[in-house]
């Protein structure tokens, strides 16, 4: 029996890549590189996965655990606190037998960062500003009208001189204004992320983040001998640094009403920025930093404040 929605109170929480993120799809690919990351199948965008998403809570938790809760650290040798560690973290999280209490979601690129001739421009469509802000407004709190259909033009909704040509990358796109050059306003912490936004189609929005991604090559390295193994080159491609994510987690309201699910992500919010997520951390990829609602959506679309 599927679990009902409305057992879920879910919260949303936006993230900032600090370093290009790569979480691989495993394995080789035919194709421009060797190791391709994970898409959504439907759109083909590049995602994090709720997956790779719990799981690094979930470690980063222990070890905040492991170092600040004090009935565990009162344990008398090191393994019965880890396992009164273990015990807490699989209440949250769940194991092999039981759900958890919270259910993590893809991490979807909401503002996805291009270099062009007026800066770098973070590129959205219609669809995920509206699902993940609501109706977007600018700063008397007048609504801004976006066109319904919107087909190979780009419009300008923050940071942008419509007067001026504007590429993507190799792309020159005609930019109109909305709204007689009305700029939208987005929770505090994110508008300081994001300087240059423009709209365009989620057609145009696959091929320009597909086009953008950045592509490295390396070699693998002999772990006896520290140097490079023979023939062992290879390419890799990653969500660029820049980039803003948004995913939510779904708490389970009918389960303990103690657990403070703000607490957990600040707890773990340090180590992301540190540690990071993903694969190539030797190489300088995976930190970003955490934006983390304070209080469950409503039904209406409106957010919360943000730490």
């Amino acid at each position: 029996m599927n679990e009902c929605l409305n057992d879920l109170e879910p919260m949303r929480i936006y993230a900032r890549a600090l370093d290009p993120i790569h979480v691989g799809a495993g394995g080789y690919r035919l194709g421009r590189v060797d190791n391709t990351i994970v898409r959504d199948p439907t759109t083909d965008v590049p995602k994090i996965p709720g997956t790779s998403i719990a799981g690094v809570v979930r470690a980063f938790y222990m070890v905040y655990l492991m170092e600040n809760d004090g009935e565990c650290k009162s344990k008398s040798n090191e393994e019965e606190k880890r396992k009164c560690v273990e015990e807490k973290v699989k209440l949250i999280f769940g194991d092999e037998n039981k759900k958890g209490i919270l259910r993590f979601y893809d991490g979807q690129i909401v503002f996805f960062p291009v270099s062009s001739i007026q800066g770098t421009v973070w590129i959205t469509t219609k669809e995920l500003i509206e699902y993940w802000f609501g109706e977007i407004k600018d700063k008397n709190n007048e609504k801004i009208k976006i066109p319904d259909e919107i087909g190979n033009e780009a419009y300008a909704i923050k940071g942008i001189d419509t007067d001026k040509p504007l590429n993507l990358g190799w792309l020159l796109l005609k930019v109109e204004k909305v709204g007689n050059g009305k700029e939208v306003v987005l929770p505090s912490k994110i508008d300081k992320w994001v300087k240059r936004i423009i709209l365009v189609s989620e057609k145009l929005f696959s091929h320009i983040v597909n086009d953008n991604l950045e592509v490295r090559t390396s070699v693998k390295i002999d772990p006896e001998t520290g140097t490079a193994e023979a023939g062992k080159l290879f390419t890799y491609e990653a969500i660029p640094r820049g980039t803003v994510f948004g995913f939510e987690v779904g708490v389970d309201k009918h389960r303990d009403g103690s657990v403070d699910v703000n607490k957990i992500l600040n707890a773990a919010s340090s180590y992301f920025k540190f540690l990071g997520i993903g694969g190539m951390g030797t190489r300088g990829f995976g930190r970003i930093e955490l934006a983390i609602e304070q209080k469950v959506k409503s039904q209406g679309g409106e957010t919360g404040a943000q730490s």
